[in-house]
C-alpha cells in the first residue's frame, strides 16, 4: 500500500469523526451525522453515530439544506457546518537544498508539495481553487499534513491524531497562479508551516484545535442560518472568484463548481433538529 492523499484521509477519517463527537459533546446515544461528497458519483455519502452509511444525491442534499434554512418548517431546523480539508503527503528531507527556505534549518525537515499545476481542460489548479474558497467569509479551508512516514504506521489500530498538522489556507499569501512548484515546509513535525516559494510563516492547528474551531463556527449562528450559509457556499460560483460567464470546463458545467472541483475535500457535519411542538 503506497502512502497517498486518499489513503491518508481514510486512515484519519474515523479518529477525526470520533474527535468531533467528543468536542461537540455528543454521547453514545446522541445524534450527529457526517457527509463526504463524491464528485465522480455526484452523491453525498453519510455516516451516522453508528457509522451506518447512507447516500444522498447532490440535489437531495441541497434540498435538505434548503428545508433546514426554511424557518417556517414544521421541524426545528438541522444545524450544519462544512469545512474543506485537503490531505497532503509530507516527505522527509535529510539535507538542505538550494531552494530550501532560510528559516528551515533542521536536519531532517519536512515538506508537502502543493498542487499548483493546471490539469488539462481546467483553468485553475487545486491550490488556486482552495485558496480562493478560503477568502470567503466564514469558509474553513485547510490542508492536512500528517507527520506519518512509515507505510507500516497505516496499519495501526490506534491512530495518533497528534501526528496531524492542519495549515490554515487563510494564512497562505498567494494562490500561486504561475503554474510553478510551491510547497509547505516544516522545520519540525510540530512547527508552524512555511509557505513557499517566497517564504512566509503561516499557522497550523492541531486536531483538537481544529475541532474546536469547527464547533465555534457551528455555534456562531442559529440552525437555519447555518444551513443557508453552507448552501450559499456550495452553490455560488462566486465563492471561487469566478465571473458568472466564466466556466472551468468546456462545455459549461451546470453543476456547482465548488462541489465539482473542491468537493473531495469537503466534510459536512449535521446536527439533527427535532419536530416543533404542536
Amino acid at each position: 500500500m503506497s502512502v497517498n492523499e486518499t489513503v491518508l484521509e481514510m486512515h484519519y477519517h474515523k479518529p477525526l469523526m470520533d474527535l468531533f463527537r467528543t468536542t461537540f459533546g455528543v454521547g453514545p446515544t446522541g445524534q450527529i451525522n457526517f457527509f463526504k461528497y463524491s464528485p465522480q458519483r455526484e452523491v453525498f455519502i453519510g455516516f451516522d453515530q453508528a457509522y451506518v452509511r447512507t447516500e444522498l444525491t447532490e440535489d437531495a442534499f441541497l434540498r435538505l439544506l434548503r428545508t433546514s434554512a426554511d424557518t417556517h418548517s414544521y421541524r426545528m431546523p438541522d444545524r450544519f457546518v462544512g469545512y474543506f480539508l485537503q490531505f497532503k503527503v509530507v516527505t522527509v528531507l535529510k539535507n538542505r537544498m538550494a531552494h530550501t527556505p532560510i528559516g528551515i534549518t533542521a536536519k531532517p525537515h519536512y515538506r508537502a508539495t502543493l498542487c499548483t499545476a493546471k490539469d488539462d481542460g481546467v483553468a485553475f489548479s487545486q491550490h488556486q481553487l482552495l485558496h480562493r474558497l478560503s477568502r470567503n467569509l466564514g469558509a474553513m479551508v485547510y490542508y492536512a499534513c500528517p507527520m506519518l512516514f512509515d507505510r507500516a504506521d497505516l496499519y495501526n489500530i490506534d491512530v495518533d491524531l497528534d501526528t496531524l498538522r492542519i495549515p490554515d489556507l487563510a494564512t497562505c499569501p498567494s494562490e500561486y497562479a504561475d503554474n510553478g512548484k510551491h510547497h509547505i515546509y516544516f522545520d519540525s513535525p510540530d512547527a508552524s508551516p512555511v509557505w513557499c516559494s517566497e517564504p512566509q510563516e503561516g499557522r497550523a492547528l492541531s486536531a483538537p484545535e481544529f475541532a474546536r474551531v469547527v464547533l465555534e463556527q457551528a455555534n456562531a449562528t442559529d440552525a437555519a442560518a447555518s444551513a443557508k450559509t453552507l448552501l450559499d457556499q456550495l452553490t455560488h460560483d462566486g465563492a471561487l472568484g469566478l465571473e458568472p460567464t466564466v466556466s472551468l470546463l468546456e462545455p459549461d458545467v451546470r453543476r456547482s463548481s465548488v462541489l465539482r472541483f473542491c468537493g473531495e475535500a469537503l466534510t459536512v457535519i449535521q446536527i439533527p433538529g427535532q419536530e416543533r411542538p404542536a
